[in-house]
C-alpha cells in the first residue's frame, strides 16, 4: 500500500465571510483556510480524499474538481471525494447563501490550489502503514433542538424558552473515528478525523479562521510532527452546535471568559485523538480500494401559498416603514420570486460510499440531521461505517419530515433548506441498497465465490 499526502493554502488577506444570515468582513485569520489531500493506493487502484476549510462549495464545482483529480491520477471518479469542513469563517463561495451572492470567480484560486495539492500529494507516494480506531467525545457535541411544554421543536432555545425545553429532539454522535497513516517507521504522516459538531464556534468573525478543525491539527503537528497532514471529514451536524443548553456545561469550560471556544474544542479533540493511540494497530498490507456515486431523485419545496401570502404581508409592513429581520426579509424576496419563476419539482441528491480498507465512508451533500446519520450507521453491514456530510456538494440542510413540519429554522424552507418530505427514507434506502452492494463486491473480491458447507 501507497500513499501520499500534501496540503496549500488559499486564505486571503481579506475579504467576505459568508457564514451567517448577514454578510460579513474579514481582515487576516487565526488559523490558514487549506485544502488537505490525502492519496491513498493499493494494488493498481486510489482514491484521493480532499478536505477543504470552507463553508460548502456547489455540486458543480465539486464535481468538475473530482473530474479534473481522476485525469491526474487515473483513479476512477468515484474514488475521488471533495468535502468542506463547514467553517463558518471561511471565504467567499461560489453560491448563494442568505445575503452573501456567490459567484464562480470565488473559487477559482481555491480549485488551483486543490489541485497543486493533489499533485504534490501523488508525486509522494510512498510506502506505507495503515490503522484506524475510534474514540468517543460527549464534551463539546449537543443537540441544538427541543421539543418544548407548548409542543413546539425550536432551534437554539434562548431566553424566551427558560424553563420551557422538554427534551433533545435527537441522540448526537459522539464518535472520533480516525484512520492514521504512518511510514515504515511508524511515524505518523496523516491522520484522517471524522467528528460531528457545527464549525460555527468562534464568537468572533472579524477574522477568517478553519474554527476548531484548525486548532486540532496545530495541536497534533505539535504531538507528532509540523509536516502531518490532517483531513478533518465532518460529520453529521445539521441539528448539532457546542452549546449545551440543557445543562450549560459550556459556560464554565470551553466557553467560559477569557478563552477561544475552538481553540479548546480542538486542544480537547487532539487529546482524544493521543489518547486512542493503544488501539492504532498498522499494517502496510494491500487493501481493497472500491467507490460508488449514484443520483437519487428526492422531492423539493416550493413556497406555499401561506408563504407567499405571509411574504406579501412581510412586504408591506416594510413598505409601512416596519423594521423587519434580515432572515424574514430574504424569505419573503424568496417566496415572491418562486411566484414568479417556479424551481424544478425535485432534487438530483447524490449519495456516495467508499471502502478504504477497514473503514467505508458514506457521503452525503448536504447538511444532513443526526438521527439520520446514526439510521445509516445502524444500517451498513461493515463494521466500521463513518458518514460525511458535505460530501461532492451541498443540497442544505437534509431533515427529516417532523423538522421540515414543525418549521423550526433548519426545517423551514429557504435557501439553504428545500429536500422535502420523504428525503430521510431516500437517504436512509438508499444508502443502505449501496452499502450491500459494496459489501457484497468487497466479499467477492476478498473470497470469491463462497462454496457450500457440506
Amino acid at each position: 500500500m501507497k500513499a501520499g499526502f500534501a496540503e496549500r493554502e488559499y486564505t486571503p488577506s481579506q475579504g467576505i465571510v459568508p457564514g451567517q444570515i448577514q454578510q460579513l468582513y474579514a481582515n487576516g485569520h487565526d488559523t490558514p483556510l487549506m485544502a488537505h489531500v490525502a492519496v491513498i493506493e493499493s494494488e493498481g487502484n486510489g482514491t484521493v480524499l480532499v478536505s477543504l476549510d470552507i463553508i460548502f462549495v456547489s455540486t458543480e464545482f465539486a464535481t468538475r474538481l473530482r473530474h479534473r483529480i481522476s485525469e491526474i491520477t487515473g483513479y476512477p471518479y468515484e474514488n475521488v471525494w471533495v468535502t468542506c469542513t463547514h467553517t463558518h469563517t471561511g471565504c467567499e463561495i461560489d453560491c448563494d447563501v442568505w445575503e452573501f451572492k456567490g459567484a464562480p470567480e470565488n473559487v477559482v484560486h481555491i480549485e488551483e490550489k486543490t489541485i497543486e495539492a493533489v499533485k504534490a500529494a501523488y508525486e509522494s507516494r510512498a510506502e506505507m502503514k495503515m490503522g484506524i480506531a475510534t474514540g468517543f467525545d460527549a464534551r463539546f457535541n449537543f443537540c441544538r433542538d427541543f421539543y418544548t411544554k407548548d409542543a413546539h421543536i425550536v432551534c437554539n432555545p434562548g431566553k424566551k424558552y427558560t424553563g420551557q425545553m422538554v427534551k433533545p429532539y435527537a441522540a448526537v454522535d459522539h464518535t472520533v473515528n480516525v484512520m492514521r497513516l504512518d511510514d515504515l517507521n511508524g511515524y505518523p504522516k496523516c491522520f484522517i478525523v471524522n467528528y460531528a459538531n457545527h464549525l460555527d464556534t468562534n464568537p468572533s468573525k472579524e477574522r477568517f479562521d478553519a474554527d476548531f478543525a484548525g486548532y486540532m491539527r496545530l495541536e497534533l503537528q505539535k504531538e507528532y510532527g509540523e509536516d502531518v497532514v490532517v483531513l478533518f471529514l465532518n460529520g453529521c451536524c445539521a441539528n448539532v452546535n457546542h452549546y449545551d443548553l440543557l445543562n450549560q456545561t459550556h459556560k464554565s469550560s470551553y466557553c467560559r471568559e477569557g478563552v477561544l471556544p475552538p481553540r479548546e474544542i480542538g486542544k480537547g479533540l487532539a487529546q482524544t485523538i493521543k489518547g486512542i493511540e493503544s488501539q492504532f494497530h498498522t499494517s502496510g498490507e494491500e487493501i481493497n480500494i472500491q467507490g460508488r456515486s449514484r443520483d437519487h431523485i428526492t422531492t423539493r419545496r416550493r413556497a406555499s401559498a401561506e408563504d407567499i401570502e405571509w411574504a406579501r404581508e412581510v412586504y408591506e409592513r416594510i413598505a409601512e416603514g416596519e423594521q423587519v429581520s434580515l432572515h424574514r426579509r430574504l424569505l419573503a424576496e424568496m417566496y415572491l420570486e418562486e411566484e414568479r419563476n417556479a424551481p424544478p419539482l425535485t432534487v438530483d441528491f447524490g449519495i456516495h460510499v467508499l471502502q478504504i480498507g477497514p473503514w467505508t465512508l458514506v457521503g452525503l451533500p448536504g447538511e444532513i440531521y443526526s438521527d439520520i446519520g446514526l439510521k445509516i450507521k445502524a444500517n451498513s453491514p461493515f463494521a466500521n461505517t463513518v458518514v460525511v456530510e458535505i460530501a461532492n456538494g451541498y443540497c442544505g440542510y437534509v431533515s427529516p419530515d417532523i423538522i421540515q413540519q414543525s418549521g423550526c429554522y433548519e426545517g423551514r424552507y429557504s435557501m439553504v433548506s428545500y429536500t422535502g418530505l420523504g428525503t430521510e427514507k431516500v437517504l436512509a434506502d438508499g444508502c443502505a441498497n449501496m452499502l450491500n452492494a459494496l459489501f457484497d463486491a468487497d466479499n467477492i473480491k476478498s473470497f470469491g465465490t463462497l462454496k457450500p458447507t457440506l
